[in-house]
């Protein structure tokens, strides 16, 4: 009997950013036959993050609400929320998933729109839903979605990537809409991950460089207005500059964090003999906590960490290029941005190697949107790595 050309698995196709002549997937759908190294790394995150977060929290916690164990039980919960997303993500069928894109498209904008008109303000945004006794980001589903979206689209029309309005305006059109409402909240830093992830699949999928550096020529201006429009952003700008100008006011937690990560030294001063956690560096539990680990355990502790963000780097390629299709590749590539890019940033913002913004450090800072939907981006790369993961005619394995 003749085989039809069609029965020829998409893995056989050589891409432009892939290896050639891929094997067939094994079938083994065992929810624990996929990258156990990569298991192991987040792990290694998120027991540290739980000492962490009670460690820079306890003393603030005890002061504002009278229970040493307040954020750390928080976190605790929003780690078990957690679990169980990276769980759903891991079995789910993301084939099957496409089908439920425009509806995805129609709820991810509606949560998007959900804050600016009904959402809690906690220092001037509006960035939160409040259910019940949670709070949660939208805006950390819009990554997902980002990815997701780009994805299904780069393998469905890649053949129209050659004609700027049929191939790239479609997909800036629904992913410009999804980042601007995340900018009106305003957080600029998500909306600058949103922005940084879409041009680099953009690039993985195909699109001609120059129609990328036309895209961004246009849209560079608009976000320079942006920054230098507002008092508050701007006053970040000229503080990244020269943070001692203002040493007591908007430069103040960038030195305290300086300050922790050079007191550090090479081996830091010990768990509990930091001088951080007493006041000095505002919340040190969210976005600054990667200074507690450059000064309770010095430069082998931050070292530890960035080598942990990079080990996934690695596990989320290797296991985005031994991909069985298109869809899966650019998927896999997305949700290893989502943890390792904004990862960077955090770094960045930590050592003052970049303005301040508020991204907190995935897996490792306290934040349960954020330790919600990074569990979720690592369940998907789990999901991928799973070789003949899941029956096309079913929903979840």
């Amino acid at each position: 009997m003749r085989r039809s050309s069609k029965s020829i698995s998409s893995a056989q196709i050589p891409l432009p950013f892939g290896p050639r002549g891929i094997r067939p997937w094994r079938q083994e759908k065992s929810l624990f036959s996929g990258d156990w190294r990569l298991l192991l790394l987040v792990s290694f995150l998120v027991i540290g993050g739980l000492v962490m977060v009670y460690t820079a929290s306890s003393l603030l916690a005890e002061r504002q609400y009278h229970d040493s164990f307040y954020f750390i039980r928080k976190q605790l919960q929003w780690l078990v929320i957690g679990l169980l997303a990276f769980i759903l993500a891991s079995r789910i069928n993301t084939n099957r998933l496409r089908d439920w894109i425009i509806p995805m498209t129609i709820v991810v904008f509606l949560l998007l729109l959900t804050p600016l008109v009904f959402g809690m303000s906690v220092n001037g945004s509006r960035r939160w839903i409040r259910i019940g006794t949670i709070s949660f980001q939208p805006s950390e589903l819009a990554k997902l979605f980002t990815v997701f979206y780009l994805a299904h689209y780069i393998a469905k029309k890649r053949t129209r990537f050659a004609h700027f309005f049929e191939g790239l305006v479609p997909p800036l059109i629904v992913v410009g809409l999804a980042a601007l409402l995340v900018l009106l909240e305003p957080d600029f830093g998500t909306t600058v991950v949103i922005m940084v992830i879409t041009l680099l699949l953009l690039f993985l999928g195909g699109i001609p460089v120059k129609q990328l550096l036309l895209v961004i020529g246009v849209v560079l201006p608009f976000l320079v207005y942006w920054v230098t429009s507002s008092p508050y952003r701007l006053e970040r700008i000229l503080t990244f500059m020269n943070p001692w100008e203002k040493e007591l006011t908007s430069g103040f937690q960038v030195i305290q964090s300086q300050i922790a990560l050079g007191s550090g030294g090479i081996t830091g001063t010990g768990l509990a003999a930091g001088k951080q956690v007493l006041f000095f560096l505002p919340e040190p539990h969210t976005d600054f906590i990667f200074s507690l680990i450059g000064e309770a355990f010095g430069l082998l502790g931050t070292s530890s960490v960035l080598l942990l963000f990079l080990a996934i780097l690695w596990r989320g390629t290797s296991i985005a290029l031994q991909a069985e299709n298109d869809f899966k590749r650019i998927l896999a590539f997305g949700m290893m941005l989502i943890v390792c890019l904004p990862a960077v940033l955090n770094m960045g913002v930590v050592t003052g190697i970049l303005p301040t913004k508020g991204l907190p450090l995935p897996f490792i800072s306290y934040g349960g949107s954020s330790l919600f939907a990074n569990a979720m981006a690592i369940g998907f790369l789990y999901n991928i790595s799973r070789r003949g993961q899941i029956s096309s005619q079913r929903l979840f394995s």
